[in-house]
C-alpha cells in the first residue's frame, strides 16, 4: 500500500514515525485536501497523485528542505499562506503573538497596527481577518517579502484596509500607529550552527539573524524609535527569543513604556511581550 511507502521512505531516512504521518498528512492536505485519516477509510489516489506525493517526501527526506518551502504553503492561524525562501515559515508560536495583540485590539475601537518585518504577512493578515476594524501597514526590508505578503492578502481577499512599505525598520515610516507589532530576528549569528538544517539551510537569514550576541539588537532598535510611531497611549508586541525577556522588559522600562505583561508558550517559554506606552508629560 502506498500510505506504507511513504512512511517507509520517511523512517529509513531517521525519521519517527509520528513525524512521518505528520508531514504525509500536510503533504496530503495541502495537494489534494485529503488527510491521513481518509486512507484509513479507503480514499483512494491515481498514480499520478502517488507519483507526485513520492516525488515531494524524497526531496524532503534526502535534502531536509522543509515541506512548506516545497510546497510554497504554510498554515498559519488555521489558514493558507504562502511562504518561499525569503520569508521564515510561519510558526504555532507566533500565534500567541497574534493572539494577545487580538485581546489588545478588541479595546480599540477601529486600530491601526504595523507589522514590522512582516514577512510572509501571517501576523498582518490574520489580525485584519479576525477584525475588520483594523487597518495595517505591513513593512518589510526585502521586497520579496513584501510581494509575497501581497499575494497572502489577495488570496484571503484583503483588498483595502492594507498598506505594504518596504523600509529598514522605521527608515520610510510616516504614519503613527494604535499598535507595534514584530516577530523580529532574535537569534545570534554565532548560534546558526546550533541550529536544525531546515531553519539553518532554508529560513530566510535576513529574518533569522542578529549581529549582535544577546538576540537584542532589532528589539533595541525599534523600542528607541516606538514613541515617535505610536499614537498617546499606543501599544508594542513582540515575539521573543529564550531567555529575552528579561532583557527586552528593561528596555521597554527605560524607553517610557510601562503596563508590561510577558506570556509564556506551550512549553513554558517566555514567549510574548507587550507593552504601552506612557502618557507624555
Amino acid at each position: 500500500m502506498y500510505l506504507k511507502s511513504f512512511i517507509d521512505a520517511y523512517i529509513s531516512n531517521g525519521f519517527d514515525f509520528q513525524e512521518a504521518k505528520t508531514e504525509i498528512d500536510f503533504v496530503l492536505e495541502v495537494l489534494f485536501n485529503y488527510s491521513y485519516k481518509d486512507f484509513l477509510l479507503n480514499k483512494q489516489l491515481t498514480i499520478e497523485q502517488i507519483k507526485k506525493v513520492q516525488k515531494i517526501i524524497d526531496e524532503r527526506v534526502k535534502t531536509n528542505k522543509p515541506l512548506q518551502q516545497i510546497l510554497g504553503t504554510a498554515f498559519f492561524y488555521g489558514r493558507r499562506f504562502f511562504v518561499n525562501e525569503y520569508t521564515l515559515i510561519p510558526r504555532p508560536e507566533t500565534e500567541l503573538l497574534v493572539q494577545e495583540v487580538i485581546n489588545i485590539t478588541k479595546e480599540l475601537g477601529s486600530p491601526k497596527i504595523i507589522d514590522i518585518g512582516t514577512g510572509t504577512g501571517c501576523i498582518g493578515l490574520t489580525l485584519m481577518l479576525e477584525n475588520p476594524k483594523i487597518n495595517a501597514n505591513l513593512s518589510d526590508i526585502q521586497q520579496e517579502a513584501i510581494e509575497t505578503a501581497k499575494k497572502n492578502a489577495l488570496y484571503h481577499n484583503i483588498l483595502s484596509g492594507v498598506k505594504f512599505i518596504k523600509s529598514d525598520l522605521f527608515e520610510n515610516i510616516t504614519d503613527k500607529y494604535d499598535v507595534i507589532v514584530s516577530n523580529p530576528p532574535y537569534i545570534p549569528l554565532k548560534d546558526k550552527n546550533t541550529l536544525q538544517i531546515e531553519v539553518r539551510e532554508y529560513d530566510s537569514p535576513v529574518a533569522l539573524f542578529t549581529k549582535d550576541d544577546e538576540g537584542i539588537e532589532f528589539y533595541e532598535k525599534i523600542i528607541r524609535q516606538a514613541q515617535f510611531y505610536l499614537n498617546k497611549q499606543g501599544f508594542i508586541a513582540f515575539e521573543l527569543g529564550i531567555n529575552q525577556a528579561d532583557t527586552v522588559k528593561k528596555l521597554l522600562k527605560k524607553n517610557n513604556f510601562y503596563n508590561i505583561k510577558i506570556i509564556k508558550d506551550f512549553n513554558s517559554v517566555e514567549r510574548v511581550i507587550t507593552a504601552k506606552i506612557k502618557p507624555s508629560q
